[in-house]
């Protein structure tokens, strides 16, 4: 049992917080603190059971009322992990889709700074093909030299500009790498949180069998030994004189 609460405390913490964010979301902090002190209450109780027991005949009230008592404490416990788990699922499972509506936004920026990156490429280019053409007309045409000063602050623009889209698509592309991972591995916390409530439940119907089975054994022993002997025959009577 402390196994699966620590690996639940484990997984939780990749993106747990330290307090609820709002109403509806589960306080894990308090559910953590509640299942730890049912599971201390249970352990107390537990630990010396088959000890106390030993000095108790089995018939005696006080045999069925300790496995009883012991019995509810390990529900108690049971059911308080299992708020745990439960509240583990649901904050994680909602941090997974605010995760996935995050990288989505993202991929859709990505794409629109590819895009703004390639139309700043191609201006650059059509830019500095007529810078080109046209210092080759100023050596025939002195009177282009002002149209040339002018296309050349066009052209420092559309540089700044290709720089800037560059800029951004490789933010953008670094912001969409490392949201896949995240939500990559938002993914496998939550099939491992799956995983460990199918184990639990089955471990929480084991622990249930365990104290029915004792009680039961224990109706049985008391019923075997308050069965009375039988009786004996008795001794034919002899016979009398007539």
């Amino acid at each position: 049992m402390k196994r699966a609460l620590g690996i639940l405390l484990c997984a939780a913490a990749l993106g747990q917080s330290p307090a609820p964010q709002n109403a509806s979301e589960p306080d894990l902090a308090a559910l953590e603190q509640a299942a730890q002190k049912r599971y201390a209450e249970w352990e107390s109780l537990a630990k010396d059971l088959s000890e106390r027991m030993a000095r108790i005949l089995p018939c005696d009230p006080r045999y069925a009322a300790g496995i009883t008592e012991v019995s509810r404490a390990s529900e108690a416990r049971l059911a308080a992990l299992a708020e745990y788990i439960r509240g583990a699922s649901v904050k994680a499972l909602a941090e997974t889709a605010a995760a996935k509506i995050l990288l989505n936004a993202e991929e859709r920026r990505a794409v629109e700074a590819a895009l703004e990156r390639a139309d700043a490429g191609q201006e650059q280019t059509a830019v500095d093909t007529q810078s080109d053409a046209l210092a080759q007309s100023i050596r025939q045409r002195p009177s282009l030299e002002d149209a040339q000063k002018v296309l050349e602050q066009i052209a420092a623009m559309t540089r700044q500009r290709a720089a800037a889209a560059e800029q951004q698509a490789g933010s953008q592309d670094a912001a969409v790498v490392l949201l896949r991972d995240l939500v990559t591995k938002f993914d496998a916390r939550d099939a491992a949180l799956r995983d460990e409530s199918v184990a639990f439940e089955a471990e929480r119907g084991r622990w249930n069998g365990y104290y029915a089975a004792r009680l039961a054994r224990a109706q049985t022993e008391c019923s075997i030994t308050q069965v009375a002997p039988s009786p004996s025959k008795s001794p034919a009577r002899p016979r009398g004189k007539r």
